[in-house]
Protein backbone atom coordinates (compact mmCIF):
# COMPACT_ATOMS: atom_id res chain seq x y z
CA UNK A 1 0.00 0.00 0.00
CA UNK A 2 1.48 2.98 -1.18
CA UNK A 3 1.13 5.93 1.44
CA UNK A 4 1.44 9.97 1.26
CA UNK A 5 1.34 12.01 4.32
CA UNK A 6 0.51 15.67 4.85
CA UNK A 7 1.69 16.92 8.30
CA UNK A 8 2.67 20.50 9.35
CA UNK A 9 3.94 19.27 12.47
CA UNK A 10 7.58 17.97 11.74
CA UNK A 11 7.97 15.47 14.73
CA UNK A 12 4.39 13.97 13.61
CA UNK A 13 5.44 13.57 10.13
CA UNK A 14 8.76 12.12 10.73
CA UNK A 15 7.50 9.82 13.23
CA UNK A 16 4.88 9.12 11.72
CA UNK A 17 7.17 8.27 8.54
CA UNK A 18 8.97 5.34 11.08
CA UNK A 19 5.75 4.07 12.62
CA UNK A 20 4.18 3.16 8.97
CA UNK A 21 7.60 0.81 8.83
CA UNK A 22 6.86 -0.48 12.36
CA UNK A 23 3.29 -1.57 12.06
CA UNK A 24 4.02 -3.48 8.26
CA UNK A 25 7.46 -3.48 6.33
CA UNK A 26 5.51 -3.51 3.03
CA UNK A 27 3.63 -0.33 3.48
CA UNK A 28 5.65 1.92 0.74
CA UNK A 29 5.91 5.87 1.92
CA UNK A 30 5.24 7.59 -1.40
CA UNK A 31 6.17 10.70 -0.02
CA UNK A 32 5.58 14.02 2.54
CA UNK A 33 4.30 17.53 2.43
CA UNK A 34 4.06 20.23 5.22
CA UNK A 35 1.11 21.68 3.74
CA UNK A 36 -1.80 21.56 1.76
CA UNK A 37 -0.47 22.91 -1.41
CA UNK A 38 2.35 20.70 -1.41
CA UNK A 39 0.09 17.57 -0.71
CA UNK A 40 -2.00 18.64 -3.43
CA UNK A 41 0.76 18.72 -5.90
CA UNK A 42 2.25 15.37 -4.60
CA UNK A 43 -0.92 13.54 -4.96
CA UNK A 44 -1.42 14.57 -8.09
CA UNK A 45 2.30 13.02 -9.03
CA UNK A 46 2.29 9.84 -6.89
CA UNK A 47 -1.46 8.60 -7.23
CA UNK A 48 -1.06 7.18 -3.86
CA UNK A 49 -3.59 4.11 -2.29
CA UNK A 50 -3.87 6.21 0.82
CA UNK A 51 -3.62 10.03 2.52
CA UNK A 52 -2.79 10.91 6.03
CA UNK A 53 -3.69 14.31 6.52
CA UNK A 54 -4.07 16.93 9.18
CA UNK A 55 -6.35 19.30 9.27
CA UNK A 56 -5.09 22.88 9.86
CA UNK A 57 -1.86 23.23 7.77
CA UNK A 58 -0.18 26.96 6.22
CA UNK A 59 -1.56 27.78 2.72
CA UNK A 60 -4.34 25.14 2.12
CA UNK A 61 -6.18 23.19 5.13
CA UNK A 62 -6.66 19.70 4.93
CA UNK A 63 -10.19 19.38 3.92
CA UNK A 64 -9.68 21.85 1.33
CA UNK A 65 -7.11 20.00 -0.33
CA UNK A 66 -9.15 16.81 0.16
CA UNK A 67 -11.99 18.33 -1.69
CA UNK A 68 -9.85 19.41 -4.78
CA UNK A 69 -8.39 15.57 -4.64
CA UNK A 70 -12.22 14.62 -4.77
CA UNK A 71 -12.61 17.00 -7.61
CA UNK A 72 -9.63 15.85 -9.70
CA UNK A 73 -11.31 12.47 -9.57
CA UNK A 74 -8.66 11.28 -7.17
CA UNK A 75 -9.92 8.34 -5.77
CA UNK A 76 -6.94 7.29 -2.75
CA UNK A 77 -8.39 6.38 0.41
CA UNK A 78 -7.41 9.15 3.82
CA UNK A 79 -7.41 9.44 7.24
CA UNK A 80 -7.61 12.30 8.70
CA UNK A 81 -5.71 13.04 11.95
CA UNK A 82 -6.94 16.41 14.32
CA UNK A 83 -6.57 18.05 17.53
CA UNK A 84 -9.99 19.07 17.21
CA UNK A 85 -12.88 16.98 17.87
CA UNK A 86 -15.52 19.58 16.73
CA UNK A 87 -18.18 17.58 14.59
CA UNK A 88 -18.55 19.99 12.09
CA UNK A 89 -14.89 18.90 10.89
CA UNK A 90 -15.85 15.42 10.99
CA UNK A 91 -18.87 16.05 9.02
CA UNK A 92 -16.89 17.45 6.12
CA UNK A 93 -13.94 14.92 6.37
CA UNK A 94 -17.01 12.11 6.31
CA UNK A 95 -18.85 13.77 3.40
CA UNK A 96 -15.26 14.07 1.45
CA UNK A 97 -15.38 9.70 1.65
CA UNK A 98 -12.11 9.56 4.57
CA UNK A 99 -11.70 6.17 5.90
CA UNK A 100 -10.83 7.34 9.24
CA UNK A 101 -11.31 9.94 11.78
CA UNK A 102 -8.38 9.95 14.36
CA UNK A 103 -7.65 12.23 17.36
CA UNK A 104 -4.17 13.41 17.91
CA UNK A 105 -2.49 12.04 20.18
CA UNK A 106 -2.56 8.92 17.63
CA UNK A 107 -2.96 5.74 19.82
CA UNK A 108 -0.58 3.28 17.57
CA UNK A 109 -3.22 0.10 18.30
CA UNK A 110 -6.01 2.82 16.78
CA UNK A 111 -3.44 3.37 13.93
CA UNK A 112 -2.93 0.10 13.23
CA UNK A 113 -6.52 -0.93 13.27
CA UNK A 114 -7.15 1.97 10.76
CA UNK A 115 -4.45 0.79 8.25
CA UNK A 116 -5.54 -2.70 8.19
CA UNK A 117 -9.14 -1.42 7.47
CA UNK A 118 -8.37 0.84 4.47
CA UNK A 119 -5.62 -2.39 3.44
CA UNK A 120 -8.51 -4.46 3.58
CA UNK A 121 -11.44 -2.01 1.56
CA UNK A 122 -8.44 -1.79 -1.36
CA UNK A 123 -7.69 -5.25 -1.65
CA UNK A 124 -11.83 -5.70 -2.01
CA UNK A 125 -12.08 -2.84 -4.44
CA UNK A 126 -9.16 -3.92 -6.92
CA UNK A 127 -10.57 -7.74 -6.76
CA UNK A 128 -14.32 -6.25 -7.68
CA UNK A 129 -12.66 -4.59 -10.40
CA UNK A 130 -10.49 -7.47 -11.70
CA UNK A 131 -14.32 -9.48 -11.52
CA UNK A 132 -15.90 -6.40 -13.35
CA UNK A 133 -13.69 -6.74 -16.15
CA UNK A 134 -16.22 -6.63 -19.19
CA UNK A 135 -14.78 -9.73 -21.26
CA UNK A 136 -15.91 -11.54 -17.39
CA UNK A 137 -19.56 -9.83 -17.35
CA UNK A 138 -20.09 -10.62 -21.08
CA UNK A 139 -18.85 -14.36 -20.32
CA UNK A 140 -20.88 -14.36 -17.50
CA UNK A 141 -23.61 -13.40 -19.28
CA UNK A 142 -23.40 -16.20 -22.29
CA UNK A 143 -22.54 -19.06 -19.74
CA UNK A 144 -25.80 -17.99 -17.33
CA UNK A 145 -23.95 -16.66 -14.45
CA UNK A 146 -24.74 -13.09 -14.75
CA UNK A 147 -26.91 -11.76 -12.32
CA UNK A 148 -28.61 -8.38 -12.81
CA UNK A 149 -28.66 -6.44 -9.53
CA UNK A 150 -28.62 -2.33 -8.80
CA UNK A 151 -24.76 -2.66 -7.51
CA UNK A 152 -24.12 -4.30 -11.05
CA UNK A 153 -26.44 -2.03 -12.87
CA UNK A 154 -24.58 0.66 -11.46
CA UNK A 155 -21.05 -0.69 -11.91
CA UNK A 156 -21.62 -1.44 -15.65
CA UNK A 157 -23.92 1.92 -16.51
CA UNK A 158 -20.85 3.70 -14.29
CA UNK A 159 -17.53 2.06 -16.18
CA UNK A 160 -19.11 0.71 -20.05
CA UNK A 161 -21.75 2.69 -19.90
CA UNK A 162 -24.07 0.15 -20.71
CA UNK A 163 -27.44 0.55 -19.43
CA UNK A 164 -29.67 -2.58 -17.91
CA UNK A 165 -32.12 -2.34 -20.60
CA UNK A 166 -29.27 -2.09 -23.41
CA UNK A 167 -30.19 -3.87 -26.81
CA UNK A 168 -27.60 -6.45 -26.93
CA UNK A 169 -27.32 -8.80 -29.98
CA UNK A 170 -25.70 -12.46 -30.38
CA UNK A 171 -23.65 -13.16 -33.13
CA UNK A 172 -23.33 -16.96 -32.95
CA UNK A 173 -20.35 -18.90 -35.69
CA UNK A 174 -20.56 -22.28 -35.63
CA UNK A 175 -17.69 -24.38 -36.97
CA UNK A 176 -18.58 -27.99 -37.16
CA UNK A 177 -15.22 -29.90 -37.29
CA UNK A 178 -13.15 -27.16 -38.85
CA UNK A 179 -12.92 -24.82 -35.76
CA UNK A 180 -9.60 -25.61 -34.91
CA UNK A 181 -8.26 -24.57 -38.74
CA UNK A 182 -10.38 -21.81 -39.06
CA UNK A 183 -11.16 -20.42 -35.47
CA UNK A 184 -8.32 -17.97 -35.73
CA UNK A 185 -9.75 -16.46 -39.02
CA UNK A 186 -12.99 -16.06 -38.29
CA UNK A 187 -11.36 -14.20 -34.93
CA UNK A 188 -9.35 -12.10 -36.91
CA UNK A 189 -12.61 -11.09 -39.51
CA UNK A 190 -15.08 -10.27 -36.50
CA UNK A 191 -12.15 -7.90 -34.89
CA UNK A 192 -11.88 -6.39 -37.84
CA UNK A 193 -15.66 -5.93 -38.47
CA UNK A 194 -15.59 -4.10 -35.01
CA UNK A 195 -13.15 -2.18 -35.86
CA UNK A 196 -13.54 -0.50 -38.93
CA UNK A 197 -17.56 -0.48 -38.83
CA UNK A 198 -18.03 1.93 -36.40
CA UNK A 199 -21.23 1.75 -35.69
CA UNK A 200 -21.26 -0.51 -32.63
CA UNK A 201 -19.04 -1.53 -29.48
CA UNK A 202 -18.57 -6.02 -29.60
CA UNK A 203 -16.52 -8.18 -27.60
CA UNK A 204 -15.44 -11.85 -28.88
CA UNK A 205 -16.05 -15.20 -26.61
CA UNK A 206 -14.49 -18.52 -27.81
CA UNK A 207 -15.92 -21.76 -27.10
CA UNK A 208 -13.95 -24.96 -28.10
CA UNK A 209 -15.73 -27.43 -26.70
CA UNK A 210 -19.13 -25.89 -28.99
CA UNK A 211 -17.23 -25.38 -31.79
CA UNK A 212 -17.91 -21.64 -31.84
CA UNK A 213 -17.34 -17.99 -31.43
CA UNK A 214 -19.82 -15.61 -29.71
CA UNK A 215 -19.78 -11.83 -31.28
CA UNK A 216 -21.75 -9.78 -28.07
CA UNK A 217 -22.76 -6.32 -30.41
CA UNK A 218 -23.88 -3.27 -28.06
CA UNK A 219 -24.54 0.53 -28.64
CA UNK A 220 -25.65 0.36 -31.77
CA UNK A 221 -27.03 2.81 -34.28
CA UNK A 222 -29.43 1.18 -35.61
CA UNK A 223 -29.75 -3.01 -35.17
CA UNK A 224 -32.44 -4.15 -38.33
CA UNK A 225 -29.25 -1.90 -40.66
CA UNK A 226 -26.07 -3.45 -38.88
CA UNK A 227 -27.84 -6.93 -39.41
CA UNK A 228 -28.13 -6.58 -43.28
CA UNK A 229 -24.89 -5.36 -43.61
CA UNK A 230 -23.59 -8.31 -41.59
CA UNK A 231 -25.76 -10.51 -44.06
CA UNK A 232 -24.56 -8.89 -46.87
CA UNK A 233 -20.78 -8.04 -46.03
CA UNK A 234 -19.63 -10.10 -43.75
CA UNK A 235 -21.39 -13.17 -44.30
CA UNK A 236 -19.67 -13.30 -47.54
CA UNK A 237 -16.09 -12.91 -45.90
CA UNK A 238 -17.02 -15.41 -43.54
CA UNK A 239 -18.03 -18.13 -46.04
CA UNK A 240 -14.93 -17.25 -47.87
CA UNK A 241 -12.27 -17.73 -46.09
CA UNK A 242 -14.01 -20.65 -44.37
CA UNK A 243 -13.83 -23.64 -46.54
CA UNK A 244 -15.62 -26.09 -43.69
CA UNK A 245 -18.98 -26.25 -42.22
CA UNK A 246 -19.78 -23.03 -41.08
CA UNK A 247 -23.16 -21.81 -39.63
CA UNK A 248 -23.99 -18.17 -38.36
CA UNK A 249 -27.22 -17.10 -36.31
CA UNK A 250 -28.46 -13.29 -35.24
CA UNK A 251 -30.11 -12.59 -32.18
CA UNK A 252 -31.19 -9.28 -30.61
CA UNK A 253 -32.53 -9.48 -26.81
CA UNK A 254 -32.92 -7.33 -24.31
CA UNK A 255 -30.00 -6.55 -21.25
CA UNK A 256 -26.96 -8.93 -20.48
CA UNK A 257 -29.65 -11.04 -18.42
CA UNK A 258 -30.87 -11.86 -21.76
CA UNK A 259 -27.86 -13.05 -23.68
CA UNK A 260 -27.90 -16.94 -21.88
CA UNK A 261 -31.86 -17.21 -22.97
CA UNK A 262 -30.86 -15.95 -26.65
CA UNK A 263 -28.58 -18.73 -26.69
CA UNK A 264 -31.15 -21.02 -25.81
CA UNK A 265 -33.15 -20.41 -28.55
CA UNK A 266 -30.34 -19.76 -30.57
CA UNK A 267 -29.73 -23.97 -30.88
CA UNK A 268 -32.95 -24.12 -32.20
CA UNK A 269 -32.60 -21.59 -34.90
CA UNK A 270 -29.33 -23.09 -36.17
CA UNK A 271 -31.25 -26.09 -37.83
CA UNK A 272 -32.35 -23.40 -39.90
CA UNK A 273 -28.71 -24.03 -41.85
CA UNK A 274 -30.23 -27.45 -42.92
CA UNK A 275 -32.99 -24.74 -45.06
CA UNK A 276 -31.16 -22.03 -45.80
CA UNK A 277 -27.70 -22.52 -46.11
CA UNK A 278 -24.19 -21.81 -45.15
CA UNK A 279 -24.20 -18.24 -46.71
CA UNK A 280 -27.65 -16.84 -44.81
CA UNK A 281 -27.27 -15.35 -41.77
CA UNK A 282 -30.21 -17.74 -39.67
CA UNK A 283 -32.11 -14.71 -37.49
CA UNK A 284 -35.58 -14.57 -36.71
CA UNK A 285 -36.67 -11.95 -39.87
CA UNK A 286 -34.97 -14.60 -42.31
CA UNK A 287 -36.57 -17.80 -40.60
CA UNK A 288 -40.18 -14.83 -40.56
CA UNK A 289 -39.74 -15.07 -44.28
CA UNK A 290 -39.47 -18.61 -45.39
CA UNK A 291 -42.68 -20.10 -46.61
CA UNK A 292 -42.10 -24.09 -45.46
CA UNK A 293 -43.97 -26.54 -47.16
CA UNK A 294 -44.71 -29.82 -46.07
CA UNK A 295 -42.47 -32.56 -46.38
CA UNK A 296 -42.82 -35.40 -48.98
CA UNK A 297 -41.23 -38.58 -48.06
CA UNK A 298 -38.37 -39.33 -50.86
CA UNK A 299 -39.35 -43.44 -51.32
CA UNK A 300 -37.32 -43.42 -54.54
CA UNK A 301 -34.50 -42.81 -53.03
CA UNK A 302 -34.87 -44.92 -50.17
CA UNK A 303 -35.25 -47.66 -52.19
CA UNK A 304 -31.92 -47.37 -53.94
CA UNK A 305 -30.13 -46.85 -50.68
CA UNK A 306 -31.64 -49.89 -49.77
CA UNK A 307 -30.54 -51.62 -52.58
CA UNK A 308 -26.85 -50.68 -52.03
CA UNK A 309 -26.77 -51.95 -48.69
CA UNK A 310 -27.74 -55.14 -50.18
CA UNK A 311 -25.19 -54.95 -52.95
CA UNK A 312 -22.65 -53.51 -50.58
CA UNK A 313 -22.07 -50.41 -53.13
CA UNK A 314 -21.11 -47.21 -51.11
CA UNK A 315 -20.35 -44.97 -53.93
CA UNK A 316 -23.99 -45.63 -54.37
CA UNK A 317 -25.35 -45.13 -50.58
CA UNK A 318 -23.37 -41.69 -50.98
CA UNK A 319 -24.61 -41.10 -53.65
CA UNK A 320 -28.19 -41.64 -52.21
CA UNK A 321 -27.14 -39.42 -49.45
CA UNK A 322 -26.36 -36.62 -51.63
CA UNK A 323 -29.50 -36.90 -53.67
CA UNK A 324 -31.54 -37.31 -50.53
CA UNK A 325 -29.85 -33.57 -49.66
CA UNK A 326 -30.53 -32.14 -53.11
CA UNK A 327 -34.46 -33.50 -52.95
CA UNK A 328 -34.92 -31.15 -49.78
CA UNK A 329 -33.28 -27.90 -50.25
CA UNK A 330 -35.02 -28.49 -53.42
CA UNK A 331 -38.01 -26.80 -51.46
CA UNK A 332 -38.15 -24.81 -48.14
CA UNK A 333 -39.17 -27.14 -45.27
CA UNK A 334 -39.23 -26.87 -41.55
CA UNK A 335 -36.04 -28.66 -40.19
CA UNK A 336 -37.43 -30.63 -37.66
CA UNK A 337 -39.68 -32.37 -40.53
CA UNK A 338 -36.54 -32.74 -42.64
CA UNK A 339 -34.65 -34.32 -39.43
CA UNK A 340 -38.12 -36.80 -38.76
CA UNK A 341 -37.64 -37.69 -42.25
CA UNK A 342 -34.04 -38.38 -42.23
CA UNK A 343 -34.36 -40.72 -39.25
CA UNK A 344 -37.15 -42.55 -41.22
CA UNK A 345 -35.00 -42.79 -43.91
CA UNK A 346 -31.69 -43.71 -41.14
CA UNK A 347 -34.24 -46.79 -39.81
CA UNK A 348 -35.49 -48.09 -43.06
CA UNK A 349 -31.96 -48.80 -44.15
CA UNK A 350 -31.21 -50.48 -40.80
CA UNK A 351 -33.71 -52.55 -41.02
CA UNK A 352 -32.32 -54.15 -44.78
CA UNK A 353 -28.87 -54.03 -43.51
CA UNK A 354 -30.43 -56.58 -40.31
CA UNK A 355 -32.28 -58.68 -42.74
CA UNK A 356 -29.42 -59.47 -44.61
CA UNK A 357 -27.46 -60.01 -41.85
CA UNK A 358 -25.04 -57.05 -42.09
CA UNK A 359 -25.88 -55.42 -38.41
CA UNK A 360 -22.71 -56.14 -36.55
CA UNK A 361 -22.94 -55.40 -32.75
CA UNK A 362 -21.11 -52.28 -33.00
CA UNK A 363 -23.54 -50.77 -34.75
CA UNK A 364 -26.12 -48.57 -33.12
CA UNK A 365 -28.97 -47.33 -34.60
CA UNK A 366 -29.94 -45.06 -31.84
CA UNK A 367 -26.82 -43.41 -31.68
CA UNK A 368 -27.08 -42.37 -35.80
CA UNK A 369 -30.78 -41.34 -35.05
CA UNK A 370 -28.86 -39.10 -31.83
CA UNK A 371 -26.27 -37.54 -34.08
CA UNK A 372 -28.83 -36.73 -37.12
CA UNK A 373 -31.32 -35.06 -34.50
CA UNK A 374 -28.42 -33.18 -33.22
CA UNK A 375 -27.35 -32.26 -36.45
CA UNK A 376 -27.53 -28.53 -38.07
CA UNK A 377 -25.21 -28.97 -41.34
CA UNK A 378 -25.82 -31.45 -44.15
CA UNK A 379 -22.23 -32.56 -43.36
CA UNK A 380 -23.46 -33.84 -39.64
CA UNK A 381 -26.13 -35.77 -41.56
CA UNK A 382 -23.79 -37.03 -44.25
CA UNK A 383 -21.34 -37.93 -41.32
CA UNK A 384 -23.92 -39.92 -39.00
CA UNK A 385 -24.59 -42.51 -42.76
CA UNK A 386 -21.75 -42.71 -43.16
CA UNK A 387 -20.70 -44.11 -39.26
CA UNK A 388 -23.72 -46.08 -39.77
CA UNK A 389 -22.36 -47.73 -43.29
CA UNK A 390 -18.69 -48.65 -41.58
CA UNK A 391 -20.73 -50.45 -38.66
CA UNK A 392 -22.39 -52.57 -41.12
CA UNK A 393 -20.73 -56.11 -41.77
CA UNK A 394 -20.08 -56.89 -45.41
CA UNK A 395 -17.52 -59.56 -45.85
CA UNK A 396 -17.91 -63.19 -45.76
CA UNK A 397 -16.83 -64.60 -42.21
CA UNK A 398 -13.78 -66.81 -43.35
CA UNK A 399 -12.85 -63.19 -45.40
CA UNK A 400 -13.64 -60.85 -42.68
CA UNK A 401 -10.31 -58.93 -41.34
CA UNK A 402 -10.37 -59.91 -37.69
CA UNK A 403 -11.54 -57.54 -34.85
CA UNK A 404 -8.29 -56.85 -33.63
CA UNK A 405 -7.00 -55.92 -36.76
CA UNK A 406 -10.17 -53.81 -37.05
CA UNK A 407 -9.44 -51.94 -34.02
CA UNK A 408 -5.85 -51.24 -35.40
CA UNK A 409 -7.36 -49.89 -37.86
CA UNK A 410 -9.19 -47.69 -36.20
CA UNK A 411 -7.37 -46.51 -33.65
CA UNK A 412 -4.15 -45.31 -36.71
CA UNK A 413 -6.97 -43.48 -38.47
CA UNK A 414 -8.33 -41.78 -34.78
CA UNK A 415 -4.59 -41.04 -33.60
CA UNK A 416 -2.35 -40.93 -36.51
CA UNK A 417 -1.84 -37.70 -36.17
CA UNK A 418 -0.85 -37.70 -32.81
CA UNK A 419 2.60 -39.60 -32.80
CA UNK A 420 0.87 -43.23 -31.82
CA UNK A 421 3.11 -46.31 -31.92
CA UNK A 422 2.52 -49.83 -33.11
CA UNK A 423 3.36 -50.90 -29.48
CA UNK A 424 0.45 -48.38 -27.81
CA UNK A 425 -1.42 -50.12 -29.91
CA UNK A 426 -0.49 -53.22 -28.86
CA UNK A 427 -0.56 -52.58 -25.42
CA UNK A 428 -4.13 -51.12 -25.71
CA UNK A 429 -5.36 -54.52 -27.62
CA UNK A 430 -3.37 -56.93 -24.98
CA UNK A 431 -1.14 -58.06 -27.96
CA UNK A 432 2.61 -58.71 -28.42
CA UNK A 433 4.02 -55.94 -31.09
CA UNK A 434 5.43 -58.79 -33.29
CA UNK A 435 2.11 -60.61 -33.61
CA UNK A 436 -0.05 -57.15 -33.88
CA UNK A 437 2.49 -56.40 -37.03
CA UNK A 438 2.46 -59.43 -38.98
CA UNK A 439 -1.09 -59.74 -38.69
CA UNK A 440 -2.18 -56.54 -39.73
CA UNK A 441 0.38 -57.26 -42.71
CA UNK A 442 -0.95 -60.58 -43.35
CA UNK A 443 -4.72 -59.34 -43.25
CA UNK A 444 -4.37 -55.77 -44.83
CA UNK A 445 -1.38 -55.99 -46.68
CA UNK A 446 0.30 -53.50 -45.50
CA UNK A 447 2.46 -52.60 -42.57
CA UNK A 448 1.94 -50.27 -39.61
CA UNK A 449 3.92 -47.31 -41.17
CA UNK A 450 2.81 -47.73 -44.32
CA UNK A 451 -0.71 -46.98 -43.13
CA UNK A 452 0.23 -44.25 -41.12
CA UNK A 453 2.08 -42.50 -43.78
CA UNK A 454 -1.19 -43.09 -46.11
CA UNK A 455 -3.16 -40.69 -44.02
CA UNK A 456 -0.84 -38.46 -43.17
CA UNK A 457 -0.43 -37.90 -46.67
CA UNK A 458 -3.76 -38.09 -47.28
CA UNK A 459 -4.31 -35.21 -44.48
CA UNK A 460 -1.71 -33.01 -45.86
CA UNK A 461 -3.70 -33.56 -49.35
CA UNK A 462 -6.72 -32.34 -47.81
CA UNK A 463 -5.31 -29.22 -45.95
CA UNK A 464 -3.16 -28.13 -48.93
CA UNK A 465 -5.95 -28.06 -50.91
CA UNK A 466 -8.59 -26.60 -48.69
CA UNK A 467 -6.99 -24.28 -46.48
CA UNK A 468 -4.00 -21.37 -47.23
CA UNK A 469 -2.23 -22.67 -44.13
CA UNK A 470 1.62 -22.53 -44.09
CA UNK A 471 3.48 -26.21 -44.45
CA UNK A 472 4.74 -25.98 -41.02
CA UNK A 473 1.04 -25.46 -39.36
CA UNK A 474 -0.09 -28.94 -41.87
CA UNK A 475 2.99 -30.78 -40.94
CA UNK A 476 1.46 -30.47 -36.86
CA UNK A 477 -2.13 -30.79 -38.04
CA UNK A 478 -0.75 -34.28 -40.62
CA UNK A 479 1.57 -35.27 -36.98
CA UNK A 480 5.15 -34.35 -38.28
CA UNK A 481 7.02 -32.91 -36.04
CA UNK A 482 9.65 -31.57 -38.93
CA UNK A 483 7.77 -29.54 -42.20
CA UNK A 484 10.93 -30.65 -44.21
CA UNK A 485 10.73 -34.01 -43.48
CA UNK A 486 7.17 -33.47 -44.00
CA UNK A 487 7.63 -32.27 -47.53
CA UNK A 488 10.44 -35.50 -48.39
CA UNK A 489 7.92 -37.66 -47.62
CA UNK A 490 5.05 -36.42 -49.53
CA UNK A 491 7.32 -36.29 -52.94
CA UNK A 492 8.43 -39.78 -52.52
CA UNK A 493 4.83 -40.65 -52.26
CA UNK A 494 2.95 -38.10 -54.72
CA UNK A 495 6.05 -37.05 -57.02
CA UNK A 496 6.19 -33.13 -56.52
CA UNK A 497 6.69 -30.96 -52.97
CA UNK A 498 3.52 -29.89 -51.11
CA UNK A 499 4.04 -26.44 -52.73
CA UNK A 500 4.14 -27.87 -56.47
CA UNK A 501 0.97 -30.10 -55.34
CA UNK A 502 -0.91 -27.08 -53.81
CA UNK A 503 0.17 -24.90 -56.72
CA UNK A 504 -1.15 -28.02 -59.59
CA UNK A 505 -4.45 -28.09 -57.80
CA UNK A 506 -5.36 -24.95 -57.15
Amino acid sequence: MRIVVVEDEAPIRNGMSRLLQKINSEYELAGTADNGLQGLELIERVKPDLVILDIHMPDMDGLTMLAKVREKGISCKAIVLSAYSDFSYAKIAIELGIENYLLKPIKIPELKRALEQVEKTIIEEQSKEEFFTLENIFYRSVTGQFISDRQTDITLEKHFRIMPDEEIVVFLVKLSGCYPVYHDTVRSLLEETGIHNGTFSSCLLEFEDKEGIIMLLYKMDDQDELRQYFQKAVMPMLCGQVKGSIAAVWRACEGLAGVNPALEKMREDLEWNLVLGREVLISRERIGQAEAVPVKYPVEIETQARQAIVSNHREEFDACTKRLREYFLADVHLPKEIKEACIRYCMAIYHTAKEAGKVSEDTSAQDIMNLITQAYMWEQIGKAYGLFYKSLRFQREEEATSLMVQRAGQLMQEYYNQGITLEEIARKLCVSEEYLSAQFKKETGKTFTETIRGYRIEKVKELLLQTTLKLNQIADLAGYTDPKYMSKVFKDEVGVTPAEYRKLNN
